[in-house]
């Protein structure tokens, strides 16, 4: 229905255009005005489309004191540098802004959607044409001409644009060391050793009125902040508690509304609501406010759909519903006109040449694409494996970002041999700095972190994966809720010390009781304390001191090597060591994370995902065992093959036997990626081909290994004998075909 529904408006769309007077703003005389009348424009175009026609053609140029000579040029005259430096970069500053009336028009919203939405003055009109069932709007819309106007962009206003590519989207990371009140609270740290208290996160939510991103007006509303509540409720009860257990209520999955899933995923599977941008706005806010309502794939295409240009949201579309693509879409205008940019790499110097890659194209609109120095290999092959390699790279000990034990690979490549990497079972989480840590150091680590940010969102923002362990805690930076991490989220990081600190609150809480029992003289209070014992030990035989566990180095506060911890500054230390070891020994390395981050498209995009959900989104989806039974559904055996072939059948039985590891050797090895993307065999894309590999009548298929082709995801299989003898070669070829890319 949606389909054909799509293809018909498409048709409508590409023959009719939108009848537009470009206006220069009445409050403004320092550019020039229009004078080439009406202009027809493509109606999906973007608004950014209308900025460059005009500022190539010296529209956006700011003259000085209203010298109005305004025949400076005739109108066609363009300006070749401009217009080159337009086609070659994804990010050239803006110059001019547009409005319809009183409203200001983002850069990536349609014309047809601005026109839709600002220029149908009376209401009743707008009304009638909002309805979900007539995309095309009233006539009126194609036959009046629409009013736009432009002016210059203030310098001061050109810095908080939130467009994607922009070096924007700072506001909100944390305020620096130097501002006056940040001083001020770190010398009580460090001199007094007082930290902050941990926010609860109910707070939030516990408020008398909707909060204020939810703007829709509808009768379910209560109903809805009432469910909102309650999941807040069931997610945080235990910040209420001192020493709960930290376990959801109802689990969120329960709260997961299927009405209200089936309305969301009937919007974004339409590529005309894509194409015009046309999302209702009690989806947005719905997505960002109460994630809770959709599973989360609807809010992962909520998310794609939002986040990034029209182009990407129809290539998620497509790539999610493969089926849209065999109607007569092959016209132009709906196949996604994404840019492409390519990029070779040395393998020898990965770490090095990905860091300059993303300085350069980190922020580009453009698809990155990846190929290596000396190898044939080109597409997404190549460009999956350089994400996992540099991934990989990231992980090593030398760099010093990470807490956990250095260990070797099992199976090292090349330069890998003897190098050592960290691993944590837990996941990964940024390595704390002392006070006394040096500068050079420091700005190294911040540097490896901007990095990894960057390559985080780039990842995210073209469909990538990256293939990093990272713990809960870090996910929870991420989302910027820092500051309500305690000390059951060292769990996640340090199970080890968690432990020995639940013990020692454990000891505190008896304290407590113990200071409130009134039938307690102070002798015999001062004797039950001094009982207090972990294991039979007491406090101050423990021999601890105020250095973070396992960082000697690390003062908690200023001289803590020398102050031994007691039952009395016992709950000061706790408190310290797990401010220090979540947030104050890591907040460098983390600003400089999210502004790196920042610098490819805002972290709020993110809000419609809940922490846990961050590493499905980014490393795709979890290790579960493969079936014979999806393996079969998914895979498509051809060229000498069907499904009734014995090596068909051998293969899915021995897939099916993987563990983990050779999950993810086999994958590396066809795909060039070590994990599925999310939805796992379903969403490859193309689907795994499985074909025969033929050889001359004299030659034993036995003697051969299978190879593949990664970009289309072709496995050449012999016909091995035996079931045997196919696993035994499979994993071989996996553990030797990794790392590079000829054809075979």
């Amino acid at each position: 229905f949606s389909l054909n529904r799509g293809s018909q408006a498409l048709k409508f769309f590409n023959t009719h255009q939108l009848k537009c007077q470009l206006q220069r703003h009445p409050d403004c005389s320092n550019v020039k005005q229009w004078k080439g009348g009406p202009v027809k424009i493509d109606p999906l175009a973007l608004v950014q489309a209308i900025e460059r026609y005009l500022v190539v053609r010296g529209y956006g140029r700011v003259r000085e004191d209203d010298e109005d000579s305004d025949d400076d040029g005739s109108d066609e005259e363009i300006d070749e540098s401009l217009a080159a430096q337009f086609l070659n970069s994804g990010n050239v500053r803006t110059r001019l802004q547009f409005y319809i009336g009183e409203h200001l028009l983002p850069y990536n919203m349609t014309v047809y959607q601005a026109v839709r939405q600002f220029s149908l003055q009376a209401e009743d009109e707008r009304e009638s044409t909002d309805d979900e069932s007539n995309p095309l709007g009233r006539a009126g819309i194609w036959t009046k001409t629409h009013t736009i106007w432009y002016k210059p962009v203030r310098e001061d206003e050109e810095s908080n644009k939130d467009c994607v590519g922009g070096k924007r989207g700072r506001a909100q990371t944390a305020p620096t060391k130097t501002s006056p009140r940040n001083a001020k609270k770190h010398d009580e740290l460090w001199h007094d050793g007082v930290c902050p208290s941990v926010s609860n996160p109910l707070e939030v939510y516990l408020i008398p009125t909707p909060p204020e991103n939810i703007t829709f007006e509808d009768p379910s509303l209560d109903v809805i902040l009432l469910l909102r509540v309650l999941h807040a409720i069931s997610r945080y009860w235990y910040y209420l508690y001192d020493n709960a257990m930290c376990k959801e209520i109802i689990p969120t999955s329960e709260f997961i509304n299927s009405k209200l899933t089936a309305k969301a995923n009937r919007q974004l599977q339409d590529p005309l609501v894509i194409m015009t941008g046309n999302i209702p706005t009690w989806l947005t806010e719905l997505g960002k406010t109460c994630p809770f309502f959709f599973p989360f794939d609807t809010r992962q295409m909520l998310f794609y759909v939002t986040a990034f240009d029209r182009d990407r949201a129809m290539q998620r579309l497509l790539d999610t519903n493969p089926e849209i693509n065999q109607s007569d879409s092959q016209d132009s205008r709906v196949a996604p006109r994404l840019d492409r940019k390519k990029r070779t790499v040395n393998r020898e110097e990965l770490l090095k040449q990905a860091e300059s890659v993303m300085q350069d194209l980190g922020s580009s609109r453009a698809m990155l694409e990846i190929q290596y120095e000396n190898e044939v290999g080109t597409g997404l092959g190549p460009t999956l494996e350089f994400y996992a390699l540099v991934s990989q790279e990231l992980q090593r000990a030398d760099l010093g970002l990470w807490r956990g034990e250095e260990v070797t690979l099992s199976n090292p490549k090349g330069s890998q041999e003897g190098t050592k990497y960290i691993q944590n079972l837990q996941g990964l989480f940024a390595l704390p700095f002392g006070r006394t840590a040096k500068p050079a150091h420091i700005a190294k680590v911040k540097m490896k972190f901007r990095f990894l940010g960057k390559l985080m969102a780039k990842a995210i923002m073209d469909f990538r994966l990256v293939d990093l362990p990272l713990g809960l805690p870090f996910y929870k930076w991420m989302l910027r809720q820092e500051t309500s991490l305690t000390s059951h989220d060292l769990f996640d990081i340090d199970p080890v010390v968690a432990r020995s600190v639940y013990h020692l609150e454990d000891i505190v809480r008896q304290k407590k009781r113990l200071e409130q029992d009134k039938s307690q003289t102070k002798e015999s209070l001062q004797y039950a304390l001094e009982t207090l014992t972990m294991n039979g030990c007491s406090v101050e035989d423990l021999g601890l001191d105020f250095t973070l566990p396992g960082f000697p180095n690390i003062e908690l506060k200023k001289g803590g090597k020398d102050i031994p911890v007691t039952i009395h500054n016992l709950e000061e230390y706790l408190r310290l060591v797990i401010f220090w070891a979540l947030n104050e020994g890591v907040s460098r390395q983390f600003d400089s994370f999210r502004d790196g981050f920042e610098s490819v498209f805002p972290l709020s995009h993110l809000q419609y995902f809940y922490p846990e959900e961050l590493d499905q989104l980014l490393c795709g989806s979890k290790a579960d065992t493969w079936d014979a039974k999806t393996l079969m559904e998914c895979c498509r055996p051809d060229h000498g093959y069907t499904h009734d072939s014995r090596a068909v059948k051998f293969l899915f039985e021995i897939l099916s036997s993987f563990d983990n590891e050779q999950q993810r050797l086999f994958l590396q090895f066809v795909t060039g990626s070590p994990r599925l993307p999310v939805g796992g065999f379903r969403s490859l894309n193309p689907p795994l081909t499985i074909v025969r590999k033929t050889f001359e009548s004299t030659e034993n298929p036995d003697d051969f290994l299978p190879s593949v082709m990664t970009c289309v995801n072709y496995l050449k299989l012999p016909d091995y004998s035996s079931i045997e003898i196919m696993r035994e070669k499979l994993l071989i070829a996996a553990r030797e075909g990794q790392q590079s890319f000829h054809l075979s």
